[in-house]
């Protein structure tokens, strides 16, 4: 399991329709804070119950600092490999400041 600390950049709810029956995906893109370079990773929460696990436990929103478990899990299609980051526990800080080493002056 690896752990990440963002700021939530993007959240999106994915239907999706296939042959083997309907799904949810929630799409959580953050941006990694203290990095020097724009790092920015896509986590994926899949199945309805879930999705209902963490918006009833959490109130999330873009620009929420939060701290991220996950798991990287790579599937094999037609000769490429798709991977994919699955959130197993999110946690949002109560209050964050940013700090700088830079005087306000």
């Amino acid at each position: 399991m690896y752990q990440i600390r963002g700021k939530i950049i993007r959240l999106e709810k994915i239907n999706i329709n296939s042959p083997k029956g309907d799904f949810v995906k929630m799409l959580i893109t953050i941006e990694k804070v203290g990095s020097e370079f724009k790092d920015v990773n896509q986590f994926e929460v899949f199945g309805e119950e879930n999705i209902a696990v963490i918006e009833s436990s959490q109130k999330l929103q873009e620009g929420q600092i939060v701290n991220i478990d996950f798991y990287i899990r790579s599937n094999e299609f037609k000769g490429k490999f798709y991977t994919t980051l699955k959130v197993k526990e999110l946690r949002i800080e109560d209050s964050f400041v940013e700090q700088t080493d830079q005087t306000p002056f």
